[in-house]
């Protein structure tokens, strides 16, 4: 769905005649135009791509690209987007995809986010931009919910018969899928109902371009690129000392985390230039995979040369300590957390990336208490990273 685009369209001109304030850029006179979740039988190959309706909608920093589960229980954020676009022009296409994708096609998205079995292709529901009237930069950080739809300024797109809570206004989810493998989901119409308003059609993957830093931090576009796209395999596999997930189905505030990794061999890049990820997976049964951004802002170094600290109170992920060659700990906590507990999620996969540097864990035969909490300890390093 898109928030009423065309008469926004109407509005911006209206806007730009009326208000003539040279330089200012915002955001939410643009739609989803197209969105994809496997291509070639490669399930990782993901894709979503904005059309700007009106020109100078490039402040697009910090907006949050989520995903929603089929029937609207659960979120994942897989991007909080790292830098603004330009040129922002009328009609200009920017985007966001993975790195199988860029692989697939041969066209490197504007941003990168890591692959999500969150963003599935037959069903649920792709939601992009911020909680304000879009006059204004998206919020940094992002303290807003990003489980409710309402909150994403402009568009959320329902597909595959999607049953959940639907964006204020929009009709119906489209009963098509992230596309088939070969054809994406596209919009053909704007109708503020799904069902009606896109088709499936040959990809059109682009690229508009990003501006080289963000309007707020010193963090370049290709620093993002860094810390988000790792070959398969790549990475130092660790031991894990302690990962705890605490989950309460109904106080979803009450979701924790606590990560400890011990290992002569653990590995860190400078943050502080090129930010860093945390991601937590369970590929089985309970089948959650979620990537928290650790932008580069948010990084300090401790002493000279003995590692680096995160901090966010805002965030799902509070705070990090690495310290390379020695330790790691993460704390996370709040709604943003994409992990579940409604069966036991053995075993569970955590990648972190600090700089251009990643170590992974995997941890199993955890104690588990279903929609409680999950803990594992003492466990060896993996044979290689995924």
């Amino acid at each position: 769905m898109s928030v009423t685009s065309r008469i926004a369209a109407a509005l911006a001109v209206l806007l730009a005649v009326l208000v003539p304030v040279p330089g200012q850029a915002v955001f939410h006179f643009a739609n989803i135009d197209e969105i994809m979740s496997g291509k070639g039988g490669d399930s990782t190959a993901q894709y979503v791509e904005i059309r700007m309706l009106s020109a100078d909608q490039g402040d697009v920093a910090h907006s949050r690209l989520t995903a929603f589960s089929c029937d609207g229980s659960t979120h994942t954020i897989l991007l909080e987007v790292p830098g603004n676009v330009c040129p922002a022009n009328a009609g200009g296409r920017w985007t966001m995809g993975t790195t199988s994708w860029a692989g697939a096609t041969g066209v490197t998205p504007d941003f990168i986010f890591p692959a999500s079995v969150a963003f599935a292709n037959g069903c649920g529901m792709i939601c992009w931009g911020a909680d304000n009237n879009g006059l204004s930069p998206p919020p940094n950080p992002p303290t807003w919910d990003a489980g409710v739809p309402d909150n994403y300024n402009p568009d959320c797109v329902a597909y595959g018969g999607y049953t959940g809570t639907l964006q204020t206004g929009d009709a119906a989810a489209s009963p098509l899928a992230a596309g088939d493998g070969t054809m994406s989901l596209q919009r053909m119409d704007d109708t503020n109902n799904d069902s009606i308003d896109f088709d499936l059609a040959a990809p059109t993957p682009a690229r508009n371009g990003a501006c080289s830093t963000t309007t707020t931090t010193a963090v370049t576009t290709s620093s993002t690129v860094t810390t988000t796209s790792f070959p398969p395999g790549s990475g130092q596999p660790v031991a894990g000392m302690k990962l705890l997930l605490k989950a309460n189905p109904s106080k979803p505030a009450k979701k924790a985390l606590v990560l400890v990794a011990k290992d002569a061999g653990l590995v860190a890049g400078d943050p502080t230039q090129t930010g860093g990820s945390l991601r937590v997976s369970a590929s089985a049964r309970d089948g959650f995979d979620t990537s928290y951004p650790l932008p580069a802002s948010r990084w300090k170094p401790i002493g000279k040369g003995k590692g680096y600290r995160f901090k966010d109170p805002a965030g799902p992920i509070k705070s990090v300590v690495v310290r390379p060659g020695k330790v790691a700990k993460a704390i996370g906590k709040g709604t943003g957390l994409g992990h579940t507990l409604a069966v036991n999620p053995d075993p569970v996969t955590v990648l972190l990336a600090v700089g251009a540097q990643r170590d992974c864990m995997s941890f199993a035969g955890g104690k588990f208490v279903a929609g409680k909490k999950y803990l594992a300890t003492n466990d060896p390093p993996p044979a290689a990273c995924p």
